[in-house]
């Protein structure tokens, strides 16, 4: 009885963490799609908080998933500063995830951060816009050491090395 009552205990954690027995993910066109965003402090590259569960849900994707052998990390910054300045804050997001995610048992040979700066807007570039077009997406870049789609860094402008 008590190995059953501790069994319910640990799928209740696991199910209110945000991660079901099932370990599903919404994954699109090999991007995973996170169930919240991951937020950053106005023109910083430091995550507002460490201990944000959205870390844990993609360090856990890729402990669910050992076939992605590489997963990109895309940073995106929209800004009214200069397109070198955004270039650069967008890479040093994108490294400071990776860094986050080494932090939480991740190889650092799975993970490609890259920057993308303001190069590739999924809304228009406008003031009412900056949250949607300033963000992380990740891709599942290479599935068991094959690469996926064109790039494993997505033709990047600029891409990082984690384990340096």
């Amino acid at each position: 009885m008590k190995k059953i009552i501790s069994l319910l205990v640990v799928t209740c954690f696991l199910f209110f963490k945000g991660f079901s027995e099932s370990n599903s993910y919404n994954v699109q066109n090999n991007a995973l799609v996170l169930p919240n965003t991951i937020e950053f402090d106005t023109h910083a590259y430091d995550v507002k908080d460490n201990k944000d569960p959205m870390l844990d849900y993609i360090a856990q994707y890729l402990k669910d998933r050992p076939t992605i052998t590489k997963l990109r990390i895309e940073g995106h910054v929209y800004t009214e500063k200069s397109a070198a300045e955004n270039m650069k804050l967008s890479l040093q997001r994108a490294a400071m995830i990776s860094y986050y995610l080494t932090e939480r048992g991740i190889a650092c040979n799975r993970l490609i951060p890259v920057a993308f700066g303001d190069m590739k807007p999924v809304a228009p570039t406008d003031e009412c816009n900056t949250n949607y077009n300033t963000r992380i997406d990740f891709f599942n870049a290479e599935l068991n050491n094959k690469a996926v789609g064109n790039a494993v860094d997505g033709f990047a402008a600029k891409v990082f090395d984690p384990c340096e």
